[in-house]
């Protein structure tokens, strides 16, 4: 049984019915949830988290989530927008990487990325 507090926090935070049991997890393992959603109709569920205890990272499977990882794209892609920031007249060693995932779904920066494909 989830604690009332927590589900009052679920309810403004507005998560989804179906991840509450996962997400209230999460935080008992301290981690920090960024973004979550149970999939619907034409999206598939997904976690976007940061720290924790390695919990999740051994359980994932248990809730039909696995880890995107990282690919190449994930560098190249912060590399693209270094050289639009060289255009602009920036200097790029000034702008810091503060992307939390990889166009290609993969968490970057410590952050990870889970995810469950729809049947």
């Amino acid at each position: 049984m989830m604690k009332q507090n927590m589900l009052v926090t679920m309810n403004r935070l507005e998560i989804d019915i179906e991840m509450r049991d996962l997400i209230g997890q999460l935080w008992k393992h301290c981690y920090i949830t960024i973004a979550s959603c149970e999939g619907h109709s034409s999206s598939d569920a997904y976690v976007l988290l940061f720290g924790g205890d390695g919990w999740f990272e051994k359980n994932s499977l248990r809730y039909g989530l696995r880890k995107i990882e990282n690919g190449n794209c994930c560098n190249q892609e912060f590399l693209k927008y270094l050289e639009e920031i060289q255009k602009l007249g920036l200097d790029p060693i000034k702008v810091p990487d503060k992307r939390k995932v990889c166009r290609c779904g993969a968490g970057v920066n410590g952050y990870s990325c889970y995810r469950r494909k729809l049947s």
